[in-house]
C-alpha cells in the first residue's frame, strides 16, 4: 500500500506539457474563428514579404519573442539616415538663394535700387516656390498618414470587438461598435475637412506675407493657425470622451455578469457544473491572450505607419528653424521671419499626425484595458 502511494506521488510530481499544448491549441482555435483578411490585406501593402500575421499572433500570444532589438535598431537607423539625407538636401537648396539675398542686402550700396529690387524679388520668389513645394508635399504626407492610420484601425477594431465579446464583454462591444464607427469616421472627416484645410491656409498666407512690403497678413496667419489648433483639440476631446464614457461602465457590468454566470454554473448545475466553469475560464483566457496579442500588433502597426512621416516632418521643421537661425546673421529681415513661420506650419502638420495617432493609440489601449478589466472582475 505504501509503495502504491509513493508511486502515485512520484507520478503526480512529474512535469507535463499537456496544459501548454492545450493552451496553444486553444489559441490556434481562437485564431481560426477570426477573419484576418482585412488586416492581412493592409499589412500586405506595408510589408509585401513579411505579412505572416497568424504566426505572429500565435507566437506573441504564447509569449515568444518575435523581433530582436538589433533588427529594430537597424530599421530605425536606416529610416533616420534616409530622413537626414533628404533634410540636408533641402537645407542646401534653401540656403543658396537665402545666402545670396543676404549678401546682396549687405552690399546694397553697390547696386541700383531697381536692380536690387529685382534681385530681391527673384530670391524671394525662388524661396517661396521651394517652400510652397514643401508645403504641398507635407500636406499630402500628413493626409496620407491620417488615412493609413484610419484604414489600419478599420481593419483592427472589428477583430478587437469580436474578441471583446468572446471574453464576455457583450455590453461593451454593443456600445463600442456604434461609438467607434461614428466617432472614428467623424473625427477623420473633421480633421481632413477643417484642420488640414486651415493648416494649408496658414501656410499659404505665411508665404504671401513675404512677397510684398505693403501686404500684411500676419494676423490672418495667426487666426488660421489658432483655428487649426482649436479644431484639432475639439476633435481630440470629443473622440476620447465619447469612447471613454462608453467603455468604463460597460466593462464593470460585463465583469460582474460573467462572475454571476460562472457562480450559477458552478453551484447550480449538478456534477459537471465545475467542469463547465473551468472550461469557460479556459476559453475566456485564450480569447484574452489573442485579443492582447492582436491589440499589441495594432499598436505596433500604428507606430510603424506614423513613425516615418512624423520623423520626416519633424526633421523638416527643424531644418527650417536652423536655416532661419543661421540666416538671421546675414539677413535679419522678413525672409528669416518667413522661414521661421513656415517651420511653425510644418510643426502644425506634425502635431496633427501625432494627435490622430494618439487618438487611435489610446483607443486601442482602452479596448485592451476593457477586456483585461472584464476578466479581472469575473
Amino acid at each position: 500500500m505504501k509503495r502504491c502511494l509513493l508511486t502515485l506521488c512520484v507520478l503526480l510530481l512529474l512535469p507535463s506539457c499537456a496544459l501548454g499544448e492545450e493552451l496553444s491549441a486553444a489559441i490556434g482555435a481562437t485564431l481560426d474563428t477570426l477573419d484576418l483578411s482585412p488586416l492581412l490585406s493592409f499589412l500586405g501593402k506595408l510589408f509585401p514579404d513579411e505579412a505572416h500575421l497568424r504566426a505572429w499572433l500565435l507566437q506573441l500570444a504564447s509569449g515568444q519573442e518575435m523581433i530582436g532589438t538589433e533588427a529594430l535598431l537597424s530599421r530605425a537607423a536606416d529610416m533616420l539616415a534616409s530622413t537626414l539625407k533628404s533634410t540636408l538636401r533641402s537645407m542646401a537648396l534653401l540656403f543658396l538663394p537665402a545666402v545670396l539675398l543676404g549678401v546682396m542686402e549687405r552690399m546694397e550700396s553697390l547696386f541700383s535700387s531697381r536692380s536690387f529690387h529685382l534681385a530681391q524679388t527673384g530670391c524671394c520668389l525662388s524661396l517661396c516656390a521651394m517652400m510652397a513645394k514643401d508645403l504641398a508635399a507635407h500636406l499630402v504626407l500628413c493626409e496620407n498618414t491620417v488615412l493609413r492610420m484610419a484604414d489600419a484601425m478599420q481593419a483592427l477594431f472589428p477583430l478587437l470587438l469580436t474578441l471583446l465579446t468572446a471574453v464576455g464583454g457583450t455590453a461593451g462591444a454593443s456600445l463600442y461598435q456604434p461609438a467607434l464607427t461614428a466617432a472614428g469616421g467623424t473625427m477623420i472627416t473633421f480633421v481632413r475637412t477643417f484642420t488640414l484645410k486651415l493648416a494649408l491656409g496658414y501656410g499659404a498666407v505665411t508665404l504671401l506675407d513675404t512677397l510684398g512690403d505693403r501686404l500684411r497678413l500676419a494676423s490672418l496667419a495667426a487666426l488660421l493657425r489658432r483655428g487649426a489648433a482649436w479644431t484639432l483639440g475639439i476633435a481630440f476631446t470629443l473622440f476620447l470622451s465619447v469612447t471613454a464614457l462608453q467603455g468604463v461602465t460597460s466593462a464593470v457590468r460585463d465583469g460582474v455578469s460573467i462572475r454571476a454566470a460562472k457562480y450559477a454554473v458552478d453551484h447550480f448545475v449538478p456534477v459537471v457544473g465545475g467542469m463547465f466553469a473551468d472550461t469557460m475560464d479556459a476559453l475566456i483566457g485564450s480569447a484574452l491572450l489573442v485579443k492582447n496579442a492582436l491589440g499589441l500588433t495594432g499598436l505596433a502597426i500604428l507606430v510603424l505607419v506614423s513613425l516615418f512621416p512624423l520623423v520626416q516632418t519633424l526633421c523638416a521643421s527643424f531644418a527650417y528653424r536652423a536655416c532661419a537661425a543661421l540666416l538671421e546673421i546675414l539677413s535679419p529681415g522678413r525672409l528669416c521671419r518667413c522661414i521661421g513661420s513656415f517651420a511653425s506650419v510644418l510643426t502644425l502638420f506634425f502635431v496633427i499626425q501625432l494627435s490622430v495617432g494618439a487618438m487611435f493609440f489610446l483607443l486601442t489601449a482602452q479596448l485592451l484595458a476593457a477586456g483585461n478589466l472584464i476578466v479581472m472582475l469575473r
